[in-house]
This record gives structure tokens, sequence and C-alpha cells, in this order.
């Protein structure tokens, strides 16, 4: 695997992982690496915060959670990115969820791993991808 970038990105179920309690990011990570989360995965949590049976005691734990990892915002370069993995995946005839094109396209643009456990990540070519 190459040589990682200072940082992380955490895809949505990782963090979901993490809050049920099944994953502690605070080990698998080094503690001078720095944790970062998509917004695109933010609204994400968000919404299953909305959908689940205790949406306040869930939303607190959402909210404790970005006490360690930074949001990561979007922007042009990003939407450029997101283009063009999005055509070569058609292309390939290999398309992901939206969403999972927008959080790759963050990694990429921030030359840094993604942590996930989705499988169709590996449709990315050039994603470096931590399983967690």
């Amino acid at each position: 695997m190459a040589e990682r970038a200072n940082g992380i990105i955490l895809d949505t179920n990782v963090v979901v992982a993490h809050l049920r309690g099944s994953v502690d990011l605070q080990t698998l990570a080094s503690p001078d690496e720095p944790l970062f989360l998509a917004l695109i995965a933010l609204g994400e949590l968000y919404r299953g915060v909305l959908k689940s049976a205790r949406p306040e005691s869930n939303r607190a734990k959402v909210d404790e959670f970005l006490e360690i990892a930074a949001v990561l915002y979007p922007d042009v370069a990003t939407a450029e990115i997101y283009a063009q993995i999005a055509q070569a995946l058609d292309t390939k005839g290999t398309p992901i969820p939206e969403n999972d094109l927008w959080i790759a396209a963050v990694a990429l643009e921030c030359d840094m791993p993604l942590a996930t456990r989705d499988d169709h990540f590996r449709q990315v070519e050039t994603l470096n991808i931590l399983w967690w």
C-alpha cells in the first residue's frame, strides 16, 4: 500500500461502527493522524439521526464525534474530481452511489486514504482504501 498522506477520510459506515462501539477509531488511527469527515458523510449521519428511534441521543453522539474529526467541504476542485470518477465508472459500467462518489472525490482531492467498509469503493482505481 502506498505511503499515506497525513490524515484519514472516514466513510459514514466507519463512523456509525465507531458510534455503536464496534470500532475504536482512536486505536485504528495513530495518535498524530487527524481524522476527517466529508460534509456529505455528515449529512448521511444526520439523516440517520432523524430516522432513528432516539434522535436526540444520537444527535448528541454525532456532535460529540465532531470533536475528534474535522469536516471537509467540497469545492470546485471536488466537483471536477467527482465528474471524472463518475464518468470513468459509467464508462466501465460500474457506478457507485452518488454520495460515495462525492466522498471518494474529497479523499482524492485531499490525497488521503478513505477508511470504509463498502466494497464498491474498489471501483475507484486511484483511491487509497483502509478497510476498517
